[in-house]
């Protein structure tokens, strides 16, 4: 099995992930956000593109029954119900809904994986149940880092790393491209740190500027959840894995 890793959206091509499990990582904040609204019972998430498709996507749903949410540049959408942070997502307000999901990068980067045979969504807070269930597709994985508008984002390269470190330490047959050693090895070098960090990587200080300061501890937190949503026809599931690494 080989483990790669795609280090930010305009690196994905349907050639480099067509019929492999994509693990789709935007640590701040989509993936996060997805993976919390799931353990809190919403009964699906539509990833789109912008605002425009969300309106049109909820026009289709019986009233009553989703949730529009979504950010610009980090800003929560204003005629929408739910913005982007995960702290937003309460039982109280997702559980049974349909949420329609539009963000900045982690939205597209999903949509862009659908060529994928399994696409998962990860985070750090469920990494341990997501590395589970990848391992049991017993397919090469690719770990698809979202980024910032094209670029690199420091927080989904240290996600991603981390999920490799999971996956050596509880696979033997796997192998490494360079950079999953390289992600790997950042990894584990600024593991002790990784609040401090991120708090002060672009992504983390937006984040503090519009007031989500929280989101960054909550987003860090290792393996809280063991629910792993995943993407079908355009409609991503809560399933339970089996194993939690």
């Amino acid at each position: 099995m080989i483990v790669d890793i795609i280090p930010s959206l305009k690196e994905i091509t349907p050639q480099k992930i067509y019929g492999k499990t994509a693990i789709v990582l935007d640590i701040f904040r989509c993936t996060s956000t997805i993976v919390t609204a799931s353990a809190n019972g919403c009964s699906e998430v539509i990833p789109v593109l912008n605002p425009e498709e969300a309106l049109e996507v909820s026009s289709r749903l019986e009233e009553g029954s989703f949730i529009v949410a979504g950010e610009l540049s980090g800003k929560k959408i204003s005629t929408f119900e739910l913005g982007n942070s995960p702290h937003e997502f309460t039982k109280e307000k997702v559980f049974g809904k349909k949420i329609v999901l539009t963000t900045t990068n982690g939205t597209r980067a999903i949509k862009s994986c659908k060529p994928a045979k399994n696409l998962l969504i990860g985070s750090f807070i469920n990494a341990g149940a997501v590395i589970s269930c990848a391992v049991g597709y017993s397919r090469d994985i690719m770990i698809v880092c979202a980024g910032s508008k094209g670029k690199l984002a420091l927080e989904d390269v240290l996600g991603a790393g981390y999920l490799v470190t999971l996956l050596k330490e509880n696979t033997e047959d796997i192998r490494q491209s360079e950079m999953a050693k390289t992600f790997y090895y950042l990894y584990n070098y600024f593991k002790d740190d990784l609040n401090q960090l991120l708090a002060h990587t672009k992504s983390g200080s937006t984040l503090q500027r519009l007031g989500y300061g929280a989101d960054i501890d909550f987003c860090l937190q290792k393996s809280i959840y063991k629910i792993v949503p995943i993407l079908r026809n355009n409609s991503i599931k809560p399933s339970q894995s089996l194993i939690i690494i």
